[in-house]
Order: C-alpha cells, then structure tokens, then sequence
C-alpha cells in the first residue's frame, strides 16, 4: 500500500511540473506566430552575446551570416535585439540584431567625428548610447533611437555619466589640449551647464554622480600641475553646490557613493572614505 501512494504522488508531482512547464513556455512562445522558429535562449533569464568569426551567436546559436565587420555587441533589457558596431570603411553603423527574425537594420553614423569606439549601451528596450573617442581632449556620447533608426542627440565632452532614470546625461567640456585657448571649463546637465571652473584650474576627472543627485570630480591648478582638489557636492535647482574642496594627494580613480562614504576604484583596487572624514 505504501509502495502503491509512493507510486501515485511521483506521478502526480511529474504531471504538475510537465504541466507548469507547458505554461511558462507556452505563455512565453504567445508572440510567436504559428511556424516561426522558438530561438533557443529567449527565455528572460539567459542572454549569452558572443562574437566567432566576425558573426554574432546568441547562446551558441548562429544569428548573422554576412561580411560586415562586427565589435561591440549589446544586449537589450528585454533580451529581444542586439546592438553592435559595422566598421566597414563608408559604411559605419550601429546594426540592430531583432533576435526573433534575425533580421538586421542599421543606425548609419552620419554627420558624427570620431576616431575610435569606446562602447555601445542599451539605456532602455529602444535608445542606445554610442560612445566614442574624438581626440586627446573631446569625447562624444551620442543618443540612437532603435526604433526610427535615427540618431537623436550628440554630446561633446568627457566623463559622461547617466543618472539612476538614465534620464539626464553629466559630462565635462574640457579646454583643448596643446591649445594657447584658455577659458573656463564647464561641467553640464544634458545641455545646461551647471558648474563652472576658475580661471586658473582645470577638470582632471569626472563628473561622477549618485542615485540621489550626489556629485564628485577632480580639479587640478593649471599653474601647478601636481595640485589636485577632490570637489564633492550636490546637484540642486540645476547647479552644482560644493559642500566639500579639498587638496587631493591620494588616488584619483572612478568614484561611487555608499550611504555617507566615497569609494574610489582605482588600479590599485578600491578604497573607501567617509565623507566627513575628508579634510
């Protein structure tokens, strides 16, 4: 008798589980019309990007076959398309991979000077962020829109970083390298300034920016080249307020902020500091 409920709950627990998995897969496949291909890997949870022989695989799975030369793969939030960088001479572009069809449309780069990739991003399931290096002193970050194909912002600058919403861009405009031009350099919020240097100093580093509008970069003395200041302070009614400037000596390394401490990531590794500490 025992035997026989042991029998009968291992086959119930089978049928549940087969059951729950025609589900999950079932409700998942509900976009897919009738005889299209279930690529393997959709599933949410995965999402392996790779690139063999200038092709892009997908969780192992093959998903371009032609000539263009390929970097920079990226995966969308919802797992559904790919963005990558077409080096091909004339014919620069961000290709968009849509997973389900492997069909491919392309973002030309147009009207944009640089002269080398630094990356690509997904800021949401239809913007991407192309950033790329223009020369010794001057970025550009630049905003796509996946679904028109179609560049909708450029910025010019250095240190651009998004905030938590990935809804406003920081970034600093910087003075020319090996130039005679001096000015003050300016720190932005998309396309407003909201700090500016004295005369005599420069942005080293930075803008680095918290979740709650925290902010921190490295000044240095264009008249003495190893003075370094660390600025910490806020972003508010569009202007940064300092709370902190000081002589910096230690390392100058990426920031992040952790409740009422700074981390600074640099080769070296990462070492925190507490904000009230720094004198």
């Amino acid at each position: 008798m025992k035997r026989k409920t042991t029998v009968i709950f291992t086959t119930v627990v089978i049928l549940v589980s087969v059951a729950i998995g025609i589900l999950v897969k079932g409700d998942f496949l509900n976009g897919f019309k009738e005889g299209e291909k279930y690529v393997k890997g959709m599933f949410p949870q995965e999402g392996s990007i790779t690139i063999k022989d200038n092709q892009i695989y997908f969780n192992d799975e093959k998903m371009t076959t032609d000539s263009d030369k390929k970097s920079f793969p990226v995966l969308s939030p919802d797992k559904t398309r790919v963005a990558y960088y077409i080096s091909d001479i004339n014919n620069e572009s961000i290709g968009i991979l849509e997973l389900k069809t492997k069909e491919i449309k392309k973002i030309r780069l147009e009207n944009i000077t640089f002269s080398s990739v630094n990356g690509l991003e997904w800021l949401n399931n239809s913007m991407i962020g192309f950033y790329a290096h223009v020369n010794p002193s001057l970025d550009v970050y630049c905003l796509l829109d996946a679904n028109k194909l179609q560049k909708v912002k450029e910025y010019y600058g250095i240190g651009f970083a998004w905030d938590s919403r990935k809804e406003n861009i920081y970034y600093a405009l910087p003075q020319p390298h090996f130039s005679n031009l001096k000015g003050r350099e300016k720190i932005y919020k998309n396309d407003q300034v909201i700090f500016e240097t004295s005369d005599s100093e420069s942005i080293l580093k930075g803008p680095y920016i918290s979740e709650n509008n925290d902010i921190a970069f490295y000044t240095k003395d264009i008249n003495a080249e190893d003075e370094v200041k660390l600025n910490i302070g806020k972003v508010k009614d569009e202007k940064i307020v300092i709370n902190k400037r000081v002589k910096w000596d230690k390392e100058t390394g990426a920031i992040t902020f952790t409740d009422n401490s700074i981390q600074i990531r640099s080769n070296s590794g990462i070492k925190e500091y507490k904000i009230d500490d720094i004198k």
